[in-house]
């Protein structure tokens, strides 16, 4: 794809979009557009066999087919073939399956020009840097920005990402004595503040509306900083805030705060969408939540396999246990046999104290009384040092410039 202009497919059977893109496409002297009016009935694999494209641009509601297994055969069959999908904001819902399905992005309808190719652009970037030699692979290293930034995910709901994100914050920033920032990735319904009862009017909101012009006396007005020195983001104070939110927009913000923080913790939630994988990318690590059942077995097995499709290496993923409990549930070894990974720690299960702890705003690392759980996140934080200073020695300056940042971070669609 570096070597060629990239070849567009649009599938679509809305004029109005069709017109969108190609309007978009024409403009632009960096892509290919293949003929918006192909024949696209029934075999839509064997057109794109014969048309070869490397970006398909689907429009979700193309009515000769169903979108999801559309994008499922594709990246099937043509896993070099980027799938973006052209979603109307009244299918938001569906964005989690859309990238389970295989999309390497979605794009919220109506879009702009700049929207289409800034998406396509962030696509292209990321593709060119994951396909180099094996030689080139493994002498490059993770971008100096990302280094001390970690993302906590889990694809189901309930598993305690929040919690772990903010013990584990709190158990690094015992443990190493800098500065360190939390922010809430879950950006529609997010809960850092209230489970560190902290109440401010700053959140994430007001650094998105000022994304253009971020600087770090801009970031450190507005970040907050909790009773034990922890800095925290919070989401956006409503939805509908949150649902403005754009991924290019994030970011341009997370590589910001990459150059004045170099120890980031985002709590990316439960909802895997462009702006979860967005975080991620601009992470060196993404620490897996799971508990010890086969529902969360089966989501677990499912996100690697988005994993394999955004090209991130295994050493990336570490795999949480939590709320683990010897007497109950999964054994570790079930857990490892059925996702061939090695799991990377584990958080015990004491609902009394978890529970209080949620309840009274105290996380458990700020309590007194040395419980398994507190030691557990003593242990889990010692072993995440360890793996961000194996990914890379480098850690950026506080004088590394914005730009700079932002050369070096690869963009996620």
């Amino acid at each position: 794809m570096e070597n060629k202009m990239p070849r567009v497919l649009p599938i679509t059977s809305n004029p109005l979009v069709k017109e969108s893109v190609v309007s978009a496409l024409e403009a632009s002297t960096d892509y290919f557009l293949i003929d918006a009016n192909a024949a696209i009935e029934d075999h839509i694999l064997d057109v794109i066999v014969s048309l070869q494209p490397d970006f398909i641009l689907l429009d979700f509601e193309y009515d000769r087919v169903d979108a999801l297994t559309l994008i499922d055969s594709i990246t099937l069959q043509f896993p070099e073939i980027v799938v973006i999908v052209l979603l109307p904001q009244s299918e938001i819902a569906q964005s989690n399956n859309i990238i389970l399905a295989g999309a390497r992005a979605f794009l919220l309808e109506p879009f702009t020009q700049t929207n289409l190719l800034e998406t396509l652009g962030r696509v292209k970037e990321l593709i060119a840097r994951t396909t180099v030699s094996p030689v080139e692979s493994s002498a490059a290293q993770q971008p100096a920005g990302t280094q001390g930034t970690v993302v906590v995910f889990s694809p189901r709901g309930g598993a305690g990402c929040t919690s772990v994100a903010i013990n584990l914050a709190l158990a690094m920033f015992e443990k190493m004595k800098e500065e360190m920032l939390l922010v809430d990735g879950k950006l529609q319904f997010g809960h850092l503040d209230v489970m560190l009862n902290l109440r401010t009017q700053n959140t994430i909101s007001e650094l998105i509306a000022h994304v253009g012009a971020l600087d770090e006396t801009l970031i450190r007005d507005v970040v907050t900083e909790h009773v034990s020195g922890l800095k925290l983001l919070p989401a956006p104070p409503s939805i509908s805030a949150a649902q403005g939110i754009r991924a290019e927009d994030l970011y341009t913000l997370v590589t910001h705060l990459q150059s004045v923080f170099q120890n980031i913790i985002i709590d990316g939630g439960n909802f895997l969408n462009e702006n979860a994988v967005t975080f991620m990318d601009a992470s060196s690590k993404v620490i897996l939540v799971i508990n010890p059942d086969i529902a969360s077995l089966r989501d677990a097995a499912q996100f690697f396999d988005v994993c394999r499709t955004l090209a991130y290496p295994k050493e990336k993923i570490l795999v949480l246990v939590n709320q683990y409990d010897k007497r109950d549930g999964l054994s570790l070894d079930d857990i490892e046999k059925s996702l061939q990974v090695k799991i990377f720690g584990t958080i015990p299960w004491d609902h009394r104290i978890a529970i209080n702890s949620i309840n009274r705003g105290v996380p458990v690392t700020l309590q007194r009384q040395n419980s398994n759980l507190r030691k557990a996140y003593q242990t889990l934080a010692k072993d995440v040092i360890t793996q961000i200073k194996r990914s890379g020695s480098a850690r950026p300056s506080k004088k590394q410039s914005s730009s700079d940042a932002l050369s070096k971070s690869s963009r996620l669609g």
